[in-house]
């Protein structure tokens, strides 16, 4: 059994599966003629209301994005393969078949790893063409381009050496590896394919070999190359973002608006290719004709729009109004409330290159400072549980024995006191010299408010941290600004999640030194645990890998990088008019798969 990754059916292609991985012929501003019939004619059918708490920034995924972003992505761009939401198994999508891994005996890549695809014949883009190899070519030179900031992605494919695109048949391809990676199968099934057609409507990268990009000096070259930069200034236009008439991939729907704060709709395609397989393949079901993303913060208005039935799905509602609503008659007639299994983390972020943090006393000080009681008790309501580290706490790899920080006042003043921090002023606040300055050990706390748990979790931290003689400065922020300081280094602790891998988990890209922020996703400058990281990637034997897992596991837990605060369980809401899908993978939800119940 072929087990989920990060990668796949995630937001990072998507983070996400982010992820994110989440239009016209000949040339790009030319619309579509068979996406405008679409427009007026798929207006008949039933339509999924989905609540979202953040806004869609952009339709372009492989650009930096938020989450909301991936999750809308992903109904518009397809992976060759995608996780099955029941049994978190790696499926085809794009694909005929899930490929087992060769080893290359003969020719130019004897010695390589090899996985042989072979795309639907169904398949194909807006524009009536068939999706091909070269579309996946393609794809990962948006991922290798030098001029593009797609780095996030690459860690993913560092040992990938070239895809080769059958000449007699375009729908079958070679993709090779130089080496094993864990990853490797994962990864390459989870991209979002883009049609080069549309994305490259002058093609410039087609007489570009993937090899160029992926050969450092030669990639290097690239970024001076004209072609290469024209590429990207084209791929960064803003009409890729949001602009209905330029975004375009081989999934069942399609942008109809997207505005901000007002939402984002999507309109299922006029006739679309993957209606024909579904009884092959029930990964391709796509039931309703429009998928509605409202933005809505407000809990007392999430509660009105699911009394008058203007939402059908809704999640991250707070533990507290969550709890209240299923216990409200009037609610519970119309939907089902569902508890699933963590599939997130709350944290704390640390910027280790910051004076005041970087002596891993004052970090684990901090860790102490922490009431996890009150974090699961009160502010998640019993529907969270504590995990050590960024391992999903159900996975045999997962550190089950290393002891979790308590809630410690004493043991947190004493860490200080050993890193040099007293309070010789009498002010409240421990103090020390850096750098030649008598400076309070004041930190400032990123958080995005809006969500009411992470106001509590944060106000309880500015409350407990005091007790051991540091001041934490709340700032508020939205978690689309946190999350670019934060990739900025512009941050000295900062409240954010994370998701909860149901695969292999790979810690490379935000816990490893060549994956530092802004180019990759290691915003704290946690470097500790490099050498057991690439070993974790590249160890195919399990126990092996295990052990090694737990290894850094114990890094991470002795340097804290990150607080690990608590992992709630996913809360979802769901009308009871659908027969629908939730997974324990993130969303939860796969609206695409709704199908409205016949009238009784």
């Amino acid at each position: 059994m072929t087990k989920s990754s990060p990668l796949a059916g995630r937001p990072l292609f998507a983070a996400a599966a982010l992820s994110a991985f989440l239009l016209f012929v000949g040339n790009s501003c030319k619309t579509d003629p068979k996406a405008s019939q679409a427009s007026t004619q798929n207006t008949a059918g039933y339509t999924v209301n989905v609540r979202m708490d953040a806004a869609v920034s952009t339709l372009n995924i492989y650009l930096p994005a938020t989450g909301y972003s991936r999750y809308v992505g992903v109904r518009i761009f397809q992976s060759l393969g995608e996780t099955d939401p029941k049994t978190l198994e790696l499926k085809p999508l794009l694909v005929k078949s899930i490929p087992a891994v060769r080893k290359v005996t003969d020719g130019p890549y004897a010695g390589a790893l090899a996985y042989d695809f072979e795309i639907l014949d169904e398949a194909k883009w807006d524009n009536g063409s068939p999706v091909t190899g070269k579309d996946v070519e393609f794809t990962f030179k948006i991922i290798f381009h030098p001029g593009l900031p797609t780095e996030v992605f690459r860690g993913y494919f560092g040992y990938l050496k070239d895809i080769e695109v059958d000449k007699a048949n375009p729908k079958k391809f070679t993709v090779y590896f130089s080496q094993y990676y864990m990853l490797m199968q994962e990864g390459t099934c989870g991209i979002p394919i883009y049609p080069a057609y549309n994305y490259d409507p002058n093609n410039a990268l087609a007489n570009i070999p993937l090899s160029d990009f992926l050969d450092k000096k030669k990639s290097e070259q690239l970024a001076s190359n004209p072609a290469a930069q024209a590429f990207a200034k084209e791929f960064l236009e803003p009409k890729y973002a949001n602009d209905k008439n330029f975004i375009s991939g081989s999934g069942p729907y399609r942008l109809e608006s997207t505005d901000g704060d007002q939402g984002t709709v999507l309109i299922k395609k006029q006739n679309w290719w993957g209606d024909a397989l579904i009884q092959q393949n029930p990964l391709l079901v796509a039931y309703p004709e429009k998928l509605v993303y409202k933005i809505v913060s407000d809990e007392a208005a999430i509660e009105n729009l699911l009394k008058t039935e203007d939402l059908d799905v809704a999640v991250q509602i707070t533990p507290a109004k969550f709890l209240e609503m299923k216990q409200n008659p009037t609610l519970t007639a119309k939907y089902d409330f569902h508890t699933i299994g963590a599939t997130q983390y709350s944290r704390l972020g640390i910027n280790l290159r910051n004076p005041k943090l970087e002596d891993k006393r004052v970090r684990q000080a901090l860790a102490h400072c922490v009431d996890y009681d009150y974090m699961i008790n009160t502010v998640m309501q019993g529907l969270a549980q504590r995990l050590v580290g960024p391992i999903n706490p159900d996975k045999p790899f997962y550190a089950k024995n290393l002891p979790l920080y308590d809630f410690n006042i004493e043991k947190a003043r004493a860490l200080l006191a050993e890193a040099g921090w007293k309070d010789t002023d009498g002010n409240g606040i421990v103090d020390k010299v850096v750098k030649g300055k008598k400076t309070d050990l004041s930190i400032d706390l990123l958080a995005p408010l809006k969500a009411k748990v992470n106001e509590l979790t944060a106000n309880n931290i500015q409350e407990t941290a005091l007790r051991a003689g540091i001041k934490i400065n709340i700032i508020p922020m939205d978690i689309e600004k946190l999350i670019k300081d934060t990739k900025q280094g512009k941050f000295e602790m900062a409240l954010y999640g994370a998701a909860v891998q149901s695969g292999l988990v790979e810690l490379y890209q935000s816990y490893h030194s060549a994956s530092l922020a802004p180019k990759g996703d290691n915003r704290t400058g946690f470097s500790k645990a490099d050498s057991v990281i690439v070993a974790i990637r590249t160890t195919e034997n399990e126990a092996a890998r295990n052990a090694l897992y737990v290894k850094a596991q114990e890094i991470i837990r002795e340097e804290v990088p990150e607080i690990y605060l608590y992992a709630p369980l996913q809360r979802i809401v769901v009308a009871k008019k659908f027969d629908y899908v939730i997974s324990a993978n993130r969303p939860g939800y796969f609206e695409q798969m709704f199908k409205l119940k016949a009238q009784q």
